[in-house]
């Protein structure tokens, strides 16, 4: 991953925000979304050597990969509700924020169940025996 690039591209769009909201505020919250665009497109490829680095190691850990997709969508879920929440935040718009963050939650709960029932199982199992 090229930082100094990521770095360069942060301070592209903080300045083309700036400048947006000083001539035409309106435009400004799209420049925002459209730098923010483009730095997550350029950590696509982090992102997939993330994915197979991660899977290499669930494979060597002998750990059930059902399970660790869970906690991976789970903590996608966390990222993404937590950059929409910013936006919201960032355009005044804090009922939404609030909003997004309770779907976040309950998004990362209702992904959990499966190993939340496991969990309960167990627990039940060893409660009887």
């Amino acid at each position: 991953m090229n930082i100094v690039k990521i770095v360069f591209l942060c301070l592209l769009a903080v300045l083309l925000y700036a400048l947006m909201r000083q001539l035409r505020p309106e435009f400004a919250p799209l420049v925002a979304l459209a730098g923010v665009g483009v730095i997550l497109v350029q950590l696509i490829g982090v992102l997939l050597n993330v994915s197979s680095t991660v899977e290499n190691l669930i494979s060597l850990a002998g750990l059930e990969k059902e399970n660790v997709e869970i906690l991976i969508k789970a903590l996608a879920v966390c990222v993404i509700t937590q950059f929409a929440s910013d936006v919201c935040y960032d355009n005044s718009f804090s009922s939404a924020a609030a909003a997004v963050e309770l779907a976040g939650r309950v998004g990362a709960i209702a992904l959990a169940m499966p190993m939340i029932k496991a969990a309960a199982e167990i627990a039940i199992g060893l409660i009887n025996a």
